[in-house]
């Protein structure tokens, strides 16, 4: 056992996680992804493939090719560059936003992987997870979770920061930005997470 697979079990036990923590793999080449894990081969949400590993205990990973039923999650990971009507705002408005102008800040605020980095991403739970992490996620209740903030502001170190449109909870803001800063980072969990991912109403993420 890995000294990640023990601390994801040590931090289900100190913490009495309901659902096991996940490790997210970032993989240069789909051909990269290890035997171990299962390759989706239809449309999904980022957050949908979340919640398959986390419920069903099991490794699962996604490509650029199929992390397309959320555009958030692939262009956050840099799987693909935003498509136009998202970029100009045309899609989203009146669904994420007020209008074009509004949907479109949305977009411009984020700070994705560069494009075309990496083709695709693999999550695990992680105590049984086959290869070092880039991140780790852990979904709990603010109990559990400040639990954490506490063990981080232990030693000095800089307060976690929690930044929120109310989209990419988990693509995003417990992913690629942990990925891109080096530094952890609070979501709540975004309707996505709640339709897909099978997050709890007390439920927030750390990644």
């Amino acid at each position: 056992m890995s000294d990640y697979n023990e601390l994801g079990q040590e931090l289900t036990n100190l913490l009495r996680l309901k659902i096991l923590p996940v490790g997210v793999k970032l993989f240069e080449k789909v051909s990269d992804v290890p035997k171990d894990f299962e390759v989706t081969d239809t449309m999904v949400a980022l957050c949908a493939v979340i919640g398959m590993s986390r419920y069903y205990e099991k490794p699962i990973a996604t490509t650029k090719d199929t992390a397309t039923g959320c555009a958030m999650g692939g262009v956050s990971l840099g799987f693909y560059g935003p498509p136009p009507s998202i970029a100009d705002g045309t899609r989203n408005a009146g669904v994420w936003a007020e209008n074009k102008e509004a949907a479109k800040k949305l977009i411009e605020k984020m700070n994705p992987i560069k494009t075309g980095k990496f083709e695709a991403v693999g999550f695990a739970p992680l105590n049984i997870m086959s290869v070092e992490p880039d991140i780790v996620q852990v979904w709990g209740t603010p109990v559990q979770v400040l639990a954490l903030v506490y063990a981080n502001s232990w030693d000095g170190s800089e307060n976690i920061e929690l930044s929120t449109s109310g989209h990419g909870a988990s693509c995003y803001e417990a992913l690629t930005v942990p990925y891109n800063t080096g530094r952890p980072r609070l979501a709540i969990a975004d309707i996505g997470d709640h339709r897909f991912a099978y997050a709890a109403d007390d439920e927030m993420i750390m990644g």
